[in-house]
């Protein structure tokens, strides 16, 4: 009897592995979408199935190679960094030359696996996202894969003005991009589309609310446009630098002011992933509950998605990707705790390095409610409205330990730039990342001979080895994973 879930299909060493790549790439001389079927062992579907009596060409040579990580290697923290990986098709016939014909940037690939003998029902998921490129030789294809990421490097502001007039601006400001706010933000540098009526926008969309405007850090009156993101300074010649605390975004009537409701709210509308048929829901909900404190980003001048997405997940310790269904998934770094998913021991280990690690750091100084307009001395004069603080980049908060100081005297400082708002949000934040740094971690790389295809990022493996003080076992967070098919070893980074 063939395994009837993943799980059996991997614990069972003996199985004879099946696998199937659906590929969906744009035919230049149809202008459609294309689908091609493929297999490692040749299979027709029966007329039951679904797709029903369709020939599965025996080409794939390897499934799938594929690495995973939260951040760059040996890191906990920073830029996010897209998943990658490769199909290996044999072609020494030319039977898929026509590959070279086709359009094959952000395309559909999906990998089954199932045991041999097994119909397509029993041939499970394990991987789900999009091609790049091809790259040929006179032997294989090579179908280069990325998850979904990739579209967060998309131009971020997407949208620019017209340059016609009004609310579209004059025309030097053709191809200008059109602001974008998210949560909320402090002194940011609205802009101008309308001199002459002193119209500024700050979103291109609705938002929430416009709390204050100010002219060289004085409160001005204004009225506001919430529905398209602006607001018109009244009753007031504009002399110097018009700012505005600013809450952001609502589309649809609802207001996103937390890490979680943010990437969410980005991640459809301006990546184009569906909500919430291509969102890992749950993993939103869990992060949300995890730190529900606001946060604000403006965005002005062109970056990528990714570059706003990495402010917001650094900002309370979180990171996002891609599990194997292809869906979009949050969480945040925390002490590996808890039962673990995978244990390790001499009887899997191929192959086991100890990674060279940081010191613990023994103060967190957190910046919190980011100034986006610093203005000078001179310019806001003695009687500006919060003064102290629109000389200032942002505020700040630390938290120290002064025994890992006296245990470790080069410990470190970890300066965090977050976009939180709050005094007791940054407060709390601080601490934890005290604790969960300031305190000695570990990395390890290890080679196993287990089957792939079932652990994500951030899942608990515990190792117990003769070596490294591991005798007694330990936990770790999974921050990184590279599944070779075609050899059924899986290499690891694990933090803890």
């Amino acid at each position: 009897m063939v395994a009837q879930t993943l799980q059996e299909l991997v614990e069972n060493p003996y199985a004879a592995k099946s696998y199937i790549v659906v590929l969906k790439p744009y035919d230049f001389d149809t202008s459609a979408e294309t689908t091609i079927y493929l297999s490692d062992r040749g299979y027709v579907s029966s007329p039951s199935e679904s797709p029903a009596n369709t020939y599965y060409e025996p080409r794939v040579v390897e499934a799938l190679n594929f690495q995973r990580s939260m951040f760059g290697s040996g890191r906990v923290g920073g830029q996010s960094v897209p998943s990658f990986g490769q199909i290996v098709l044999a072609n020494a016939d030319g039977g898929l030359d026509a590959f070279a014909g086709y359009a094959w940037d952000n395309r559909s690939v999906e990998v089954f696996v199932g045991e041999k003998g097994g119909d397509l029902s029993e041939h499970f998921k394990i991987f789900a996202g999009q091609s790049k490129s091809v790259e040929f030789d006179d032997l294989e294809v090579r179908v280069i894969l990325r998850d979904g990421q990739d579209r967060f490097s998309r131009t971020f502001p997407p949208n620019s003005y017209a340059g016609t007039g009004g609310n579209e601006g004059s025309a030097i400001m053709e191809g200008l991009p059109k602001p974008i706010c998210l949560g909320e933000v402090y002194n940011i540098s609205p802009v101008l589309v309308d001199e002459a009526n002193h119209v500024y926008q700050v979103h291109d969309g609705q938002i929430e609310a416009v709390d204050a405007v100010y002219d060289n850090g004085h409160s001005v009156s204004f009225t506001t446009d919430l529905a398209n993101g602006r607001f018109t300074v009244t009753g007031h010649t504009n002399n110097g630098i018009i700012t505005a605390d600013v809450r952001g975004a609502k589309p649809s009537g609802s207001y996103k002011s937390t890490v979680g409701e943010i990437i969410r709210f980005v991640a459809s509308e301006y990546a184009g992933f569906a909500d919430p048929a291509d969102i890992d829901t749950a993993s939103f909900s869990a992060l949300d509950t995890a730190n529900s404190a606001a946060v604000g980003v403006y965005v002005s001048e062109r970056g990528t998605i990714l570059d706003t997405l990495d402010e917001l997940a650094n900002s309370i310790g979180a990171f996002y990707g891609f599990d194997r269904s292809g869906k979009l998934n949050v969480g945040r770094v925390e002490a590996p705790t808890g039962t673990a998913d995978l244990e390790l021991d001499s009887t899997n280990i191929i192959e086991i390095e100890r990674l060279p690690t940081s010191l613990p750091v023994s103060d967190v100084v957190l910046q919190y409610k980011k100034n986006y307009t610093v203005l000078s001395d001179d310019v806001l004069g003695s009687n500006a409205a919060d003064r102290d603080f629109m000389l200032r980049e942002s505020a700040q908060v630390e938290d120290s330990d002064a025994a890992t100081a006296a245990i470790y005297p080069n410990a470190q400082v970890l300066e965090v730039d977050s976009r939180l708002v709050d005094s007791s949000a940054a407060s709390a934040e601080a601490s934890r990342l005290l604790a969960l740094y300031g305190t000695q971690r570990d990395v390890y790389r290890v080679r196993v001979k287990t089957q792939p295809f079932t652990l994500k990022l951030n899942d608990i493996v515990e190792i117990t080895f003769a070596r490294y003080d591991l005798t007694a076992g330990k936990k770790f967070s999974v921050i990184s994973l590279s599944e070779d098919a075609a050899i059924n070893e899986v290499e690891l980074e694990l933090w803890g």
